[in-house]
């Protein structure tokens, strides 16, 4: 007795074929806006955390140089820097707070040394600080990262200021 096999047409295997193909597309797209959608997420993520960084540091650090007449704004060369003043130990030392060559630099230093930007260290990259009066004992400090955000900050000053604008 002959047993009869099933024939198999070429269409059975088109069909498979073009099956496989289609998830395989569809999988290779879904792995690549997955990917472009991780890496926007990732900048403006990491755009957050400098500005947000630079924000706090520079505000951590006027609340701890919070004195009479400690906090000024000043210059260190030619560049616009927040000058905090600190005695320790009989000597007077001031920390530069400033923007130079695309970095939030700091610089800790004697008040008798002379200060240039190039000696602080770089601490965050961004594209802009700025520092200014609002009224006596208000500053605002803006920051931009290199995307091109920015953010605003006021920060207080609870000490009686000398000189004050």
């Amino acid at each position: 007795m002959k047993t009869r096999s099933a024939r198999k047409h070429p269409v059975d295997f088109l069909f498979s074929l073009t099956l496989f193909l289609s998830f395989t597309g569809l999988g290779i797209i879904l792995i690549l806006t997955g990917a472009k959608v991780y890496q926007r997420c990732s900048g403006q993520l990491e755009g957050n955390y400098t500005i947000r960084t630079a924000l706090a540091y520079v505000t951590e650090k006027i609340r701890q140089g919070d004195e009479a007449g400690a906090v000024t704004l000043s210059r260190i060369g030619t560049i616009p820097a927040l000058v905090l003043a600190q005695e320790i130990e009989e000597e007077t030392y001031f920390t530069y707070i400033y923007e130079d060559e695309g970095y939030l630099r700091e610089l800790f230093i004697n008040s008798d040394s002379p200060a240039s930007p190039d000696m602080g260290t770089a601490l965050l990259e961004i594209s802009g600080f700025i520092i200014e009066p609002v009224k006596e004992g208000i500053f605002r400090c803006t920051v931009s990262d290199v995307s091109g955000r920015t953010a605003t900050s006021l920060i207080s000053l609870h000490s009686p200021q000398e000189g004050s604008p």
